[in-house]
């Protein structure tokens, strides 16, 4: 199918078939700053403790104690020692990495599981699209944007550091803590501005990849049109499923005609069933109601059954216009209602 063809947004079906097949937006910029991003202000927080630790180590190994090194057993259990300290010292940082990996994908895809993504494809080792693949479009524009972050990032970096000559100038006058604090903060400007315009970065890297993304996913008229009838169904068949339903449902109510206590008509077009069932419900219920055929039907089953047939046209239209089946008669009609049910009573009890 000709690409120019493809103008109609993917449907909702569309998209979640292909993040099931582990296609979803991607942008390496945004997961590299938000881990640069993570990973700075855990060092600004962890950074003292760890530089303290960094200082306790470095005396301990020119203290030239070797009284750890008498024999085998000894130098195990400082290396044994050295190596929980070290991974302890290291576990914020480790940590902070990991969440901001998960934390950076939720953000540019979604939350996702796909286990095809998982499988194995040959296709994949074929050299031929490897090729294809460093000179596709997408490598130039991966380029581009890694020679435009450099640029960008190299100008925020020399217009700062452009105004921090003078004190790097007086560093040679200055003791070595103090440079070590100076050269510290001056690094730590620097990773900042980086941060903020490798987000900027990551922010337009991550609009034309989903741009990207969707345009990708672009159907044809045609593609929905047959979509839509894959899942609402042809014409013709939830024609006759409504068909079908609708038969089902006059059965149901018309089961129901025989247990009513009268019906009243119209006295040709209009027939509806009445209920009560003193102590289960507040009001008589309409069980059936019906127009023209259906009506017939309707007082058909109550001849048969000896269920009172009524005319009251009025009553008959108003109860077949508002009321809908099974549900109870409204109060303004229970003067009119229980009149008729007191003259089926009587007459009950006269026979």
């Amino acid at each position: 199918m000709p690409e120019a063809n493809r103008t109609e947004h993917p449907t909702p079906r569309r998209l979640e078939k292909a993040r099931q097949e582990g296609h979803v937006p991607q942008s390496q910029e945004m997961l590299s700053a938000i881990t640069l991003i993570v990973l700075t202000l855990t060092t600004a927080l962890c950074g003292p403790w760890f530089i303290r630790w960094s200082k306790e180590q470095i005396a301990f190994g020119l203290s030239c104690r070797f009284e750890q090194m008498d024999n085998p057993q000894s130098f195990l259990g400082l290396a044994d020692s050295l190596v929980l300290e070290s991974l302890k010292v290291l576990t914020p940082f480790l940590l902070a990495l990991t969440l901001a990996g998960i934390a950076g994908s939720i953000l540019v895809s979604g939350y996702n599981f796909s286990p095809k993504a998982l499988l194995w494809k040959l296709d994949q080792l074929n050299p031929t699209r490897g090729l294809m693949s460093l000179f596709s479009p997408e490598s130039l524009v991966r380029l581009g944007m890694s020679t435009v972050k450099i640029l960008f990032l190299t100008v925020i970096v020399w217009f700062y550091l452009h105004n921090k000559l003078e004190p790097l100038a007086e560093l040679q006058w200055m003791q070595p803590e103090e440079i070590l604090s100076v050269m510290g903060q001056l690094i730590f400007g620097a990773v900042i501005r980086i941060c903020v315009g490798l987000l900027i970065l990551a922010v337009i890297d991550l609009l034309y990849h989903r741009w990207q993304y969707i345009d990708k996913l672009k159907m044809t008229k045609q593609e929905v049109k047959y979509e839509y009838r894959d899942t609402e169904g042809a014409p013709e068949v939830k024609t006759k499923i409504r068909q079908k339903q609708m038969e089902a449902s006059m059965r149901r109510m018309l089961q129901e005609v025989p247990k009513a206590n009268v019906v009243l008509v119209n006295p040709d077009h209009v027939a509806v069933a009445l209920r009560y069932e003193a102590g289960r419900t507040s009001a008589p219920v309409v069980v059936a109601k019906g127009a023209d055929h259906l009506c017939e039907k309707i007082k058909e089953i109550a001849r048969a059954y000896g269920v009172p047939i009524l005319r009251r046209p009025p009553l008959a239209r108003e109860l077949y216009a508002t009321v809908k089946l099974g549900q109870p008669i409204p109060e303004k009609l229970y003067t009119a209602v229980a009149e008729i049910l007191a003259l089926l009573y009587r007459l009950r009890h006269t026979r």
